[in-house]
């Protein structure tokens, strides 16, 4: 990683859902508080250790319209999270304390120099991809997420902080794993398909069959969805993978407005949206609003004061970082 301090770019659904899933905390009125919780205690930890200049929390805004309209199958088979199993059997998953928790935790936020952004009938990875490839696109910036969705999103000012390893992934890395340029990632998953967003891909294919039957994917080169097909075309007659891959093509063409991420399916007003947000973002730092918010919900192991001085690298009262 780069000695320049970044802007980090947390995806806020994720992020609370992992947390949400893993952190065994109960408030003292015997609620589940472990989303909360979990959320504030890792944006300190990234803070301390990376001292971030800025930090950004996108949230869902209901989804979109349009890929929901393309393919109405679209994110409908995706698993509920499960607790962790520290809370026992006896306490139920519960989905109005799931959603009850995240809107207390937007509210704490508030008291908290981040920029929250959200988007009405928008996907949180479309406001994610239009700031990287937008207004933020020179900027040195980390997009915190477990979502491989992410990958195509990567270039040399943008990396990403995987939750799931608590690690940083880069362009190389995407590359030596997936043997896949980051900026065909995208295509590949057009193959591949996504199970977790009932993403039907190519029947048998998956990632390591693509990138060993479509090696171009591999080069320096951006490559279209129509050349992939035709690649595919050319050499039909020499095995079932390129033979189902030309025959897929309209399901790819499909796949592919489902699974590309470049800011651009934002509408007008979207995108004001966003950059009035950005712009007008004034940092907030109330420790007595936080720890009342604590309090209310009956948390009393957070140690606000020690939350308060890791989150301090984050600019307050100060313009954003200038646009290299």
């Amino acid at each position: 990683m780069s000695d320049e301090r970044p802007i980090f770019i947390i995806d806020g659904q994720n992020m609370y859902l992992r947390s949400y899933a893993a952190y065994p905390a109960m408030s003292s009125q015997g609620h589940q508080v472990g989303g909360c919780v979990g959320f504030l205690r890792t944006l300190q930890r990234l803070c301390r250790e990376y001292q971030p200049v800025g930090v950004y929390v996108i949230w869902e805004g209901g989804g979109s319209s349009r890929r929901r309209k393309l393919f109405p199958e679209y994110k409908m088979k995706r698993r509920p999270e499960k607790l962790n199993r520290f809370y026992g059997d006896d306490i139920p998953d519960s989905e109005e304390n799931k959603q009850h928790q995240l809107v207390t935790l937007i509210g704490m936020l508030k008291h908290v120099p981040v920029c929250q952004i959200y988007v009405p009938d928008c996907e949180g990875d479309d406001v994610i991809a239009y700031l990287c490839r937008g207004p933020m696109r020179s900027l040195r910036k980390v997009i915190v997420s477990a979502d491989k969705d992410m990958y195509q999103l990567l270039d040399d000012d943008t990396s990403i902080y995987s939750l799931h390893r608590k690690t940083f992934v880069t362009s190389t890395d995407v590359l030596s794993e997936f043997g896949i340029r980051t900026h065909n990632f995208a295509l590949a998953k057009c193959v591949a398909g996504d199970p977790g967003d009932n993403v039907p891909g190519v029947d048998g294919i998956g990632f390591k069959t693509v990138a060993k039957k479509f090696p171009l994917l591999a080069s320096d080169e951006v490559v279209l969805l129509s050349d992939f097909v035709a690649y595919a075309a050319a050499r039909r007659e020499e095995g079932a993978v390129y033979r189902k891959v030309f025959e897929a093509k309209t399901d790819l063409e499909r796949n592919w407005q489902l699974v590309h991420l470049d800011g651009s399916v934002l509408s007008a007003d979207q995108s004001r949206r966003v950059d009035y947000v950005v712009d007008t973002f004034k940092p907030s730092v109330d420790r007595m609003g936080l720890v009342k918010a604590l309090m209310k919900e009956g948390v009393v192991d957070f140690d606000a004061e020690g939350f308060y001085y890791d989150i301090s690298c984050v600019q307050v009262n100060r313009d954003a970082p200038e646009k290299r």
